[in-house]
């Protein structure tokens, strides 16, 4: 019997709200070892933010890679020890992360917690396939979180005050720690404000798209949610792609 060449990428998984795949995307899967470890080094380097979760779809942990070698990869552990026992259960992880603005997918058979408690990492073999995959129609930028771009969304029960961590002129993607006035998935709320650097904050209406919970690094639960833009005001588009443009710009700055 032949042994299985790849992980089961994500075909497995229905709990992620985002993940929409056909027979069609085998293109768009990377399997040169070389670039695999390219593409995960160029993450890392960026510390664009990378949500684990295991493959039965309880929890997801929103960390950051550490390490990348020929061989594996490190993943910053979470402080909630329920969340990292899951992901180190001997079962398949999946992994979901941004390079140059495009969704990168792939999973790992397994993963193991090393190191002490309070310095440890999450290892897993360096995947031997990535999907790398722009389904969206517009470039997304992942947002620092040392500056954050902020967010708020008067739900009617209360103000959602979240941080931005990734932005296009057709959406944002959001994190909003508990409690919260709750979120409805397909509910239109036409009094958020968004907050950007070098623009002075202003209202417009948001559509939730997806909706899910994942535990940060620190242990504290938190929800996130991607947000489509509703009807945004005359040459706003025009404006937040110069902002996109402009932040890109200093983002790569920092880390050439």
């Amino acid at each position: 019997m032949t042994a299985p060449t790849n992980f089961g990428l994500l075909h497995s998984v229905t709990m992620d709200p985002v993940a929409d795949h056909d027979d069609g995307t085998a293109r768009f899967l990377i399997r040169h070892p070389a670039e695999v470890g390219r593409i995960l080094r160029e993450v890392m380097v960026a510390r664009a933010l990378v949500s684990a979760y295991p493959a039965d779809g309880r929890g997801r942990l929103l960390t950051t890679l550490v390490a990348v070698d020929t061989q594996h990869l490190d993943l910053d552990c979470g402080a909630d020890a329920e969340m990292n026992a899951r992901l180190t259960s001997g079962r398949p992880v999946n992994l979901d992360t941004s390079h140059e603005g495009v969704r990168v997918q792939f999973s790992v058979p397994a993963m193991v917690q090393v190191g002490p408690a309070g310095q440890c990492v999450l290892r897993a073999p360096l995947p031997r396939e990535l999907l790398r995959l722009q389904r969206r129609a517009y470039y997304r930028l992942a947002t620092s979180l040392v500056n954050p771009v902020r967010c708020r969304i008067d739900t009617g029960q209360g103000v959602v005050d979240a941080t931005v961590v990734d932005l296009s002129v057709g959406g944002v993607g959001i994190l909003a720690y508990p409690p919260m006035a709750p979120l409805e998935v397909g509910r239109v709320y036409p009094h958020a404000q968004l907050s950007l650097p070098g623009l002075e904050a202003f209202e417009l209406s948001l559509a939730v798209r997806c909706l899910f919970e994942i535990t940060l690094r620190n242990g504290r639960r938190s929800h996130r949610a991607g947000c489509q833009f509703i009807a945004l005001p005359p040459g706003m588009e025009a404006e937040l792609q110069r902002i996109i443009t402009r932040m890109e710009r200093d983002l790569r700055r920092r880390y050439v």
